[in-house]
């Protein structure tokens, strides 16, 4: 069996050896459970890699327990309780979507660590990014104001602002954060990015000049005009954004969260708002989704919403599958697998 998540030295190299059954010399068949609305052709690419793969479909006729029983693999969004008790013989899954936290908060990968769990990090990189640079730019020129009096035929010249020098602190420096900092560099801002796996300041790389600790984020947050939230959800980071940051940021910054809303204090966001201790907020995630009828945050002229669309794109399930297949063929030859979850780590 693999070893444990506990075993967090190990994990990042599991999938070296414990798989070599599945080398050229195997005959068995490999029964991988697809949960997704996947088109004939990514099937096909999936089923490509090796003759001994038998892809079973959702839509199929149901998740019974005779079709699931001798799944090995399931490529998901996400996986719950029933389906693990349907796949006995389940050993990866393999998800279509970057977050883990779900599966975190429901216990499964502490009640089953023997399991592989790998994500789909790197999938919203450049949908993601541009949905940042886009929320940038609408209060930066000040698109807010002008779609306002677009709807009220009013015509009211106004001053826009500019990026040229501003600064951007990047909560979080996975591939999303990086490929924003790179645009926002484009545009001549100043990139900071708060990381949780550093305990001191350290110089920048790439297109970010400085990165903080965690314990630092107050500081990073003070010198900020935007502040941009690309961390994913663990228990260090749910309501790390809360009065106390709030109060330290500048009456002029924008917050813009597109990673998940549990990130955020929203009482202590909607109350900033009001009060104007900070000048606005794009948002596509929110702590209840989808977001109530009688939230505040509905009525703020400076308030961009999204609904949870910032990953979406027509290439999604393309760039899925091949994320897939590219660790498919790494677990077939018993390799390491790319964007395994730490369980203690919680992604």
């Amino acid at each position: 069996m693999p070893p444990a998540h506990g075993n967090q030295g190990n994990q990042e190299n599991q999938g070296n050896n414990q798989y070599n059954n599945r080398g050229a010399g195997s005959s068995d068949q490999l029964n991988i459970f697809i949960n997704l609305p996947l088109e004939s052709e990514f099937v096909q690419q999936i089923t490509s890699i090796d003759p001994r793969i038998r892809p079973i479909m959702a839509e199929e006729g149901g998740d019974d327990d005779a079709r699931l029983a001798d799944v090995e693999i399931v490529f998901s969004f996400s996986v719950d309780d029933e389906l693990l008790r349907k796949t006995p013989r389940l050993r990866w899954i393999q998800l279509a979507s970057a977050g883990v936290d779900r599966m975190v908060r429901a216990g499964i990968l502490q009640a089953h660590p023997d399991l592989l769990v790998t994500t789909a990090s790197g999938l919203h990189e450049v949908p993601i990014s541009e949905h940042i640079l886009g929320m940038i730019l609408y209060f930066s020129r000040g698109f807010d104001k002008a779609t306002q009096n677009q709807r009220l035929r009013k015509w009211e010249r106004y001053r826009p602002g500019e990026t040229l020098d501003e600064t951007v602190c990047i909560i979080g420096y996975g591939p999303i954060a990086r490929r924003a900092a790179t645009l926002c560099k484009a545009l001549g801002m100043r990139a900071l990015s708060v990381r949780a796996s550093i305990t001191e300041q350290q110089p920048g790389d790439g297109a970010v000049e400085r990165f903080y600790p965690v314990r630092d984020l107050n500081h990073a947050l003070a010198e900020s005009d935007y502040i941009v939230i690309a961390a994913p959800r663990t228990p260090l980071s749910e309501g790390m954004i809360g009065r106390e940051q709030f109060a330290v940021m500048k009456e002029s910054a924008v917050l813009i969260n597109i990673s998940r809303g549990a990130i955020v204090d929203e009482e202590a966001l909607i109350e900033a708002l009001q009060q104007a201790k900070i000048a606005g907020a794009g948002l596509d995630v929110f702590t209840e989704e989808p977001l109530p009828e009688s939230s505040p945050l509905w009525d703020m002229p400076n308030v961009l919403i999204t609904p949870h669309n910032a990953g979406s794109n027509p290439l999604y399930y393309k760039r899925a599958t091949q994320i897939f297949c590219d660790n498919l063929a790494h677990y077939l030859r018993g390799e390491p697998l790319h964007n395994l979850v730490i369980a203690e780590r919680g992604y």
